[in-house]
């Protein structure tokens, strides 16, 4: 199982603040991105990639659509896109990512307080989890992440 937490420290170590420690990463995506990326590269070649693109595309415009129609929710403020989200026992860190294929946080696009994110959940599904974010004004989003994370530690570091 992949941990992305030592990605973050190693290369965004300075956005922490002091006494400030990550307790879990996960690699996240607009929802519907993961069945695109599959379906895409399935075609292969330079058409998979560009499909994988447009599917990206699409998933991350359906995802800003129904954030849009929630009005100022707090998970119509989430980012999406590429992303890896991380816990910290003060916050919770959008970092993008530059590809589909890296881990590697880029940068810090969003941060917010860690007690606006009150829970979180994932669904198994085909090649991929389906994981909720809940906020505390009660609205909730709806990400792709991969299989091979660690969910439950993300989990418990939301709810701790």
């Amino acid at each position: 199982m992949a941990d992305r937490t030592k990605k973050v420290l190693k290369y965004q170590s300075d956005v922490l603040e002091p006494d400030e420690e990550v307790l879990a990463t996960l690699l996240t995506l607009p929802h519907g991105g993961v069945k695109s990326i599959g379906v895409a590269g399935g075609v292969g070649g330079v058409l998979g990639s560009a499909g994988s693109s447009a599917g990206m595309r699409s998933g991350a415009q359906k995802a800003m659509d129904k954030a849009q129609m929630e009005g100022d929710s707090l998970a119509a403020q989430f980012p999406i896109g590429l992303l890896l989200v991380s816990v910290t026992n003060k916050r919770v860190l959008c970092f993008s990512r530059p590809s589909i294929q890296s881990d590697k946080p880029e940068r810090l696009i969003a941060a917010f307080p860690k007690e606006l994110l009150v829970r979180s959940w994932s669904k198994r599904a085909f090649m991929k989890h389906n994981l909720t974010l809940e906020f505390s004004d009660g609205s909730t989003l709806l990400l792709d992440s991969g299989i091979f994370q660690p969910h439950a530690k993300f989990h418990t570091a939301v709810a701790g």
